[in-house]
């Protein structure tokens, strides 16, 4: 995966709720790099000046900068399907004509009509509150990948859509505009 936010584990080897972490994200299948506070003091170093009370709270898992200090699997997967939009799966919603990506339960979404064999992708929307992380570029890039799986032709008329397509190699060769 690209452009995805640096993630660090601090924990110690022997304590269960950072294998416990180890295990989600290995099974997630993000890259994550796992800081022992016990066995180097960089780490542990690194770890307190996170915190005002300069204390070794661990386990503490850091997604860019967003930190998370024991978090329960459900707050965990919350600000990684925000943060790292891409480990989402893309919808193909036939009966509504449109592909969602559902965000901790926002939708975002490409509207598109079928005429003469062709999918026109007219439309592209991400919830309010979601806007400026990066997330349109991700729903329209994950769109163009799922039609193109299904083996749909395309035709951007979204401006949008056209942009996303025009800025990238791969697509702009596919995806009429």
């Amino acid at each position: 995966m690209k452009d995805i936010p640096t993630i660090k584990l601090y924990g110690t080897k022997g304590c269960h709720k950072s294998h416990y972490y180890e295990i989600l994200l290995d099974k997630i299948g993000l890259p994550y790099h796992f800081l022992d506070v016990e066995q180097n003091e960089d780490h542990a170093e690194e770890l307190r000046g996170l915190y005002e009370n300069r204390k070794l709270n661990f386990p503490t898992i850091t997604i860019g900068k967003k930190k998370l200090r024991n978090p329960y699997k459900e707050e965990l997967l919350k600000w990684i399907n925000k943060l790292i939009p891409q480990v989402l799966d893309i919808k193909h919603d036939k009966d509504h004509s449109r592909f969602t990506l559902n965000i901790n339960g926002e939708l975002a979404k490409v509207d598109y009509t079928l005429k003469d064999n062709k999918m026109y992708l007219v439309h592209s929307e991400v919830p309010y509150n979601l806007r400026g992380q990066g997330i349109g570029k991700i729903l329209v890039e994950k769109t163009f990948e799922k039609l193109t799986e299904e083996d749909y032709k395309a035709v951007a008329v979204c401006s949008y859509i056209k942009a996303v397509a025009k800025r990238s190699d791969t697509w702009n060769k596919i995806i009429q505009h």
